[in-house]
Formats: C-alpha cells, structure tokens, sequence
C-alpha cells in the first residue's frame, strides 16, 4: 500500500502566498490610517502636531496619541475643527469622535 501524491506541477513561491493573505486580511481602516497620519500635520499647527500622532480608527472613532495632558488639553480645545477638516480632507464623515491618550508618539514619518 503506497500512499503516494500525485507532483504538483506548478508551484507557489511562499511571497504569493502571503501577498494574497496580507491583502485579504488587512482591514481598510489601515489604509485610512496612514491617509490620517499623512496630513495630520497639514491639518494642525506644527508644535501640536509634531507631540501628537493618530494611532488607531475604529467605526468612526480616531484614537490620538499625545505627548503630555498639555497636548491632549490643546487637542480637546480643537477638537471640532480638527473633525471637520479630516473629513473634509477623507472626502466623508469618516470621523464621528476623537479619543486621546498620554503616552509615548512615534515619530512622524521622513523626520
């Protein structure tokens, strides 16, 4: 008794496969995301936005990252206009709520 497979003739470098997976997994908020990220500092003046950094998008819900209270006190003071303006730049009423956290920001891409 052999229990033999046939040969596969044609064979998929693992790239391919994990290409197709990434694509099918990856949720559109993360594309949304890095749009947010990418004029998060056209949107703010540059000292608030350069100790802030969107970090997550949820339904319609922005999660900030913040240097210190005092950013995160400015960024509450903003709030209203700063919605208006990333949904204006996301072309809809992408943004419904910002939420903030204190803690560690990245730093912004290219500096």
């Amino acid at each position: 008794m052999t229990n033999q497979r046939p040969p596969n003739e044609r064979f998929t470098h693992i790239s391919e496969v994990l290409s197709r997976v990434v694509g099918q997994i990856r949720r559109e908020t993360d594309t949304e995301l890095s749009r947010i990220q990418q004029v998060w500092q056209q949107v703010l003046d540059p000292v608030i936005a350069e100790n802030s950094r969107p970090a997550a998008l949820k339904n319609d819900i922005l999660l900030v990252h913040a240097a210190s209270s005092t950013v995160t006190q400015q960024l509450r003071f903003l709030t209203p206009d700063i919605i208006e303006q990333l949904n204006r730049v996301l072309g809809d009423e992408r943004i419904g709520k910002i939420q903030y956290k204190v803690g560690p920001v990245s730093p912004q891409d290219g500096k």
